[in-house]
Order: structure tokens, then C-alpha cells, then sequence
């Protein structure tokens, strides 16, 4: 079955964690960018322990030429964002 190319945006706040932690048990997503601005490089299991063993991409800061790349982008950014 095709897999569905997914961008995250605030991916490290409590709504992107969460969002994320059901998306990587979604067989039919694949998720090819966190985004973050205050956190580029990290990994997201710095933000949550639970998500080490996932083989998730590091945090990268949204560039608009990703939205080639994917066919859904989900975002989890502060109120006014």
C-alpha cells in the first residue's frame, strides 16, 4: 500500500509529540520532516524518551521547498503562528 510523505510543523511542543507518537503506529504515513525552529539538529527523543527507538528524521527548520517532498503537512504551532 502506498505511504503517505508527512511534514510536522511544531513538532516539538505536547501537541506535535503527541501527534507524532500516533502517526509513526499509522501503517499507511511516513514521516520525512520534523520541523522546529528553536531546535534544529536535535533528535525528538530529547524532547520525549518514548520516541528513541522510532527511526524518526533529526529536527530541521521548514524550508517551503519540503512541500515537494511530502502529501500532507501537519502543524502543531503556537496560538498566532
Amino acid at each position: 500500500m502506498y505511504k503517505l510523505n508527512a511534514l510536522i510543523a511544531g513538532s516539538t511542543g505536547y501537541i506535535g509529540i503527541q501527534l507524532l507518537k500516533l502517526l509513526i503506529k499509522h501503517k499507511n504515513i511516513n514521516i520525512r520532516y520534523l520541523c522546529g525552529n528553536k531546535s534544529v539538529g536535535k533528535k525528538i527523543y530529547y524532547y520525549d524518551k518514548s520516541l528513541k527507538f522510532g527511526n524518526l528524521p533529526k529536527i530541521v527548520k521548514y524550508d517551503k521547498k519540503f512541500l515537494k517532498d511530502v502529501d500532507i503537512v501537519f502543524t502543531a504551532l503556537p496560538n498566532g503562528e
